[in-house]
């Protein structure tokens, strides 16, 4: 009997208050993500395993359930949004048509618990802007992450980066950047950035665009809601080019990025930028 009054971990149904609350979220969240002129699509809740093999390390693959299905195909339940889209969009674009604002929602399902909450079945809405490599689409798309935790009466807070920078330095000095460990031989760049010392002028010599990126965007927005953090470095960028950042308000609501080689992986090269909230925590 107890068995099967339990679910899995990390799943839950919701009912009708919890429902209900959902919903109201979702609906102001699409509301505002339209008058952005943020156009929706439907991605599939399944898809096979082999377009993504290259795209994903080896937390990513840990994360993802896969199982073989009556084809005997590998296939894995969605985890992520983002590659997802650009592997449906990138054979249907046309250079007339960019850039394109979409945007998508549903469930993502993962093994393990994520920064984002402890649940494995997360409801996700994500925003992209496809087609658009500039400084003022990183911009346009810091304000409108900004501008949805405010729909919500929250106080926003992003925490950006460039992951550009941490690919443009060594093998040893990028662990050095994510274990925060140093030794005799860590150069001076790597100690700076490790201990929140550097600033834009120490990362302009050896990555210049990244440099003058971030400049431009600490110039345009709000130093009081949007912080940079040259420290801020992860094990592994995954798909990843350049901007990076967190979207907090009462907690770490959301995630995003460029990722500007993604949609090429699948045919036709486009710049792009988007991210992704984790609607539990919104009221």
């Amino acid at each position: 009997m107890a068995a099967r009054l339990r679910y899995p971990t990390g799943v839950r149904p919701l009912l009708i208050d919890e429902t209900a609350r959902r919903r109201r979220i979702e609906t102001r969240f699409i509301e505002a993500l339209e008058r952005a002129a943020f156009a929706e699509v439907v991605l599939p809740i399944i898809d096979y395993v082999e377009p993504y093999a290259a795209l994903v390390d080896r937390d990513a693959n840990r994360q993802s359930y896969r199982f073989v299905d009556r084809e005997g195909d590998l296939v894995a339940i969605r985890s992520d949004f983002t590659p997802m889209l650009a592997r449906a969009l990138a054979p249907a674009m046309r250079d007339d048509e960019l850039p394109l604002r979409l945007f998508y929602r549903g469930d993502v399902i993962r093994c393990e618990a994520s920064r984002l909450g402890v649940n494995r079945e997360l409801f996700q809405i994500g925003a992209e802007l496809v087609g658009d490599g500039s400084v003022e689409a990183d911009i346009e798309m810091l304000r409108l992450a900004a501008g949805l935790v405010r729909e919500f009466n929250g106080k926003p807070t992003i925490v950006y980066n460039d992951v550009s920078i941490a690919a443009a330095l060594g093998a040893s000095a990028r662990e050095a950047l994510v274990t925060k460990r140093v030794d005799p031989s860590t150069p001076l760049i790597v100690r700076k950035l490790i201990g929140g010392q550097a600033t834009l002028d120490d990362v302009a010599p050896f990555a210049p665009e990244a440099a003058a990126r971030l400049d431009a965007i600490g110039a345009a927005l709000d130093p009081e809601e949007f912080v940079l953090h040259l420290d801020d470095f992860e094990e592994g960028a995954g798909y990843y080019t350049g901007l990076r950042f967190r979207v907090y308000g009462k907690s770490l609501l959301a995630q995003g990025g460029r990722y500007d080689n993604l949609y090429a992986r699948f045919g036709t090269p486009a710049a792009a930028i988007g991210f992704t909230f984790t609607i539990e925590e919104l009221d």
